[in-house]
């Protein structure tokens, strides 16, 4: 990670904390026994992705577990170099009085911002697995599929010279 990317979000992480007053309350992080978070597809669907070569196979999977369980899919948000317009989109989110859904595949420097943002506005985290991923799309549109109909079950992929990444699901 380059020196400007991580001043970048530790910037965009004290600012994150600002907008919700530095409260730093943890959510729950598990969801009711026997409960899955497709079953309720009322829940907005985003999808947020870093701008890596794994992101395309990663949002079909998004997509099509979407389609399949008839969730309304709102564009992927993607970080865009030296840009805060994503960290002020999922605050806008969190702040919304409606409950949404998000999922994600980013960096794990990315992963630790959004996250604490979710958490501290008072989100949950369904899961959150550190993971190394090569460009198998199957495999990538898989993850994406799992993240979006059993988020509490989805298993950390192994690929020793895959990138490192950190896949999530959230409720906000």
């Amino acid at each position: 990670m380059t020196t400007d990317r991580r001043t970048l979000l530790k910037g965009l992480a004290a600012v994150g904390l600002a907008f919700t007053g530095g409260s730093l309350a943890q959510a729950a992080t598990a969801l009711p026994a026997g409960k899955t978070l497709a079953a309720n597809a009322t829940l907005p669907l985003t999808a947020v992705v870093s701008g890596s070569a794994l992101d395309s196979q990663f949002l079909a999977g998004v997509a099509a577990a979407a389609q399949q369980h008839g969730m309304q899919q709102q564009p992927a948000l993607r970080l865009n170099g030296l840009d805060g317009t994503l960290l002020n989109h999922i605050h806008a989110l969190a702040q919304d009085a409606q409950p949404a859904m998000l999922v994600g595949l980013v960096d794990d420097a990315t992963a630790t911002v959004l996250l604490d943002l979710v958490r501290s506005s008072g989100g949950r985290v369904l899961s959150q697995q550190h993971q190394r991923l090569g460009g198998d799309a199957v495999q990538l549109a898989a993850l994406g599929q799992a993240l979006v109909a059993s988020p509490e079950r989805v298993l950390p992929a192994s690929n020793p010279q895959g990138t490192a990444c950190v896949s999530f699901c959230c409720v906000i």
